[in-house]
């Protein structure tokens, strides 16, 4: 991509030059990056920026100078090897790091590593190089020093800390009902806000609490896009938040992530609405603001997927399809064809296994999700998705045709799963009106749907292949549910330490896999019938793995391999220029 300045028509509206804007509005991007490298965390000085970088299979941080503080003259360098101490725990060097934060006086940064322990630790590291100190014992998820110094805010599941500079003093500040990251302290250091991310309903929202802990309350009240809203940045005056949120292109199937001032002098639970500072194409996100509030700084997203497999022999993950951008792959019974959601774009495919004779099944608006073919070949069932209407499954030909609805019935559909000979086909069902969550059985020769016994709250079913079992997730969205359909009875199964995501039974219906999604290392771990604990098969480790529609994607291919989605779209640093009335 081409640098960007002073986009024309980019934001809606226009002023005199020189006029003081009337709202916080972007008057011209810049991209600063043109290195192709993939992109996470951002953080901003003065005449620079830190930004966490995808080498290979590990995170590193690079410096990126502007000469004469101009943007597109900048100039890129990887920060020096950090030695871990001898007396520390940990030997060697840091290995997978984030940038988190800036000190005071620009000459250290707050990053995590990844510890042999599969947790992140927090550590102080000179950005000139030298020796790196450890904060306390300390380890999480995200972490953020105060404009002082003086202390250290960091989210770890589900609490939100607080600690002295050391990492000592350490105290909760809040406990959330999802996983908490992104904490930010406000320049004054009397607020801190930060993201709480509810795993269940796949959404996010904005919080704020005091120093003390006190006054804890979530933000934007009735505003459209707050289960979107998340990982915010004061500006340094402290009168705007600056975040990010997604929303729906209007008669098209794109999600963009645009970035959002809201006024701190105001109540954020007013009727007063977020401001909308970028429009797309192009999405951006990871927003930090500069310290004269005058620039931002965030990464500019253009999405492009691949799906993989772990191939073992080798010891890497491979392309399913080289060149296919893509997420939710489901291989035909026999191997020989895939379905599969474009990205972008979000429409069903189908083709042979190699990527030959790619058919467009689903156009229109909306998403389509999760395919599922049916024993004979014949037909695929998907979710769709559309902006303000409930999630619906549909049935559609292989070959092509009219997509038909699987029940005229109210609320919402997903998680569709057929039975071994092709005659009914299962699914979760939520009614926003009456019963909350259920599972649902279709019987396609009666064409009676009929809700299982005692299946009211759960969600995520999954039909063992020989039909005994199902298996299906409770709200807490870590406990797994078996309902043994010869006993006609549930009964708990296993619980795991982090989030059950994407379950799948094996052949032989013996044992159940799953994605172990924690805050440290994630794994792929199998429960067998008859036992409560869950045994880990293979380490995801440091793939980056793309964020789709329904979260992180993973899968088994044909050869019974473990498909996953990486992340490989286009990731620059862009500055934009702020002017704020």
């Amino acid at each position: 991509m081409a640098a960007i300045a002073a986009v024309a028509g980019f934001y809606p509206g226009s002023r005199v030059r020189g006029a003081t804007p009337e709202s916080p509005r972007v008057g011209a991007i810049t991209q600063v990056t043109h290195d192709g490298f993939g992109k996470t965390d951002l953080v901003a000085g003065d005449s620079q920026v830190y930004v966490s970088e995808m080498d290979a299979a590990n995170r590193v941080i690079a410096r990126v100078d502007f000469r004469d503080s101009n943007p597109q003259g900048s100039s890129r360098a990887l920060l020096p090897e950090y030695s871990v101490p001898k007396s520390s725990e940990e030997q060697g060097s840091l290995t997978n790091l984030r940038a988190l934060g800036l000190s005071a006086d620009h000459t250290k940064l707050l990053v995590s590593s990844r510890q042999a322990s599969g947790e992140n630790a927090f550590w102080s590291v000179p950005i000139a190089g030298g020796t790196p100190e450890r904060i306390g014992d300390l380890a999480g998820r995200d972490a953020s020093w105060s404009a002082d110094g003086g202390q250290l805010v960091f989210g770890k599941g589900p609490v939100l800390y607080l600690a002295n500079a050391a990492g000592l003093k350490v105290h909760e500040l809040y406990r959330a009902s999802g996983s908490v990251f992104a904490p930010r302290f406000s320049p004054d250091g009397r607020a801190i806000r930060f993201t709480v991310r509810d795993a269940e309903q796949n959404t996010t929202a904005l919080w704020e609490v005091s120093r003390d802990g006190s006054n804890a309350h979530a933000l934007l009240g009735n505003w459209p896009s707050k289960s979107t809203a998340c990982c915010g940045s004061w500006t340094a005056d402290g009168r705007y938040y600056i975040f990010q949120a997604s929303q729906s292109v209007p008669n098209t199937t794109t999600v963009v992530t645009k970035l959002w001032a809201i006024s701190t002098s105001k109540d954020a639970d007013s009727n007063s609405e977020p401001v909308e500072l970028t429009s797309g194409p192009m999405s951006f996100g990871n927003v930090s603001a500069g310290r004269d509030s005058k620039n931002l700084w965030a990464i500019g997203v253009q999405p492009w997927a691949e799906v993989v497999k772990y191939d073992q022999a080798r010891n890497e993950f491979v392309p399913v399809v080289p060149g296919l951008s893509a997420s939710d792959l489901e291989f035909s019974a026999d191997g020989k064809w895939i379905a599969y959601i474009s990205i972008p774009g979000g429409k069903l495919f189908r083709a042979r296994a190699d990527g030959s004779e790619k058919l467009q099944l689903t156009s229109g608006s909306g998403l389509a999700a999760l395919p599922r073919w049916s024993p004979d070949g014949k037909t695929i069932a998907y979710v769709s998705m559309k902006p303000g209407e409930s999630w619906k499954l549909f049935l559609i030909p292989a070959k092509g045709g009219t997509p038909q609805a699987v029940s005229a019935e109210g609320g919402s559909q997903i998680d569709a799963n057929w039975s071994a000979d092709g005659k009914r086909l299962i699914f979760g069902d939520y009614n926003h009106d009456a019963s909350g969550l259920s599972i649902r059985i279709l019987d396609f020769k009666t064409h009676q749907t009929t809700t299982v016994p005692g299946s009211e709250g759960l969600f995520s079913p999954r039909w063992s292949p020989n039909g005994r079992y199902l298996a299906a997730l409770a709200p807490d969205n870590t406990t797994l549910m078996l309902y043994d359909f010869k006993e006609q009875k549930w009964s708990k199964w296993a619980t795991s330490a982090g989030a059950v995501n994407y379950p799948l039974w094996a052949k032989d219906s013996e044992s159940l896999y799953f994605d172990d999604l924690v805050d440290g290392a994630e794994t792929i771990r199998q429960v067998k019938v008859g036992r409560m604990e869950a045994e880990k098969v293979m380490e995801v480790g440091s793939l980056d793995r793309y964020m789709g529609a329904l979260g992180l994607w993973s899968g088994r291919a044909a050869d019974g391999s473990w498909m996953f989605v990486r992340d490989k779209s286009t990731q620059e640093v862009y500055q934009l220029s702020l002017e704020l009335p």
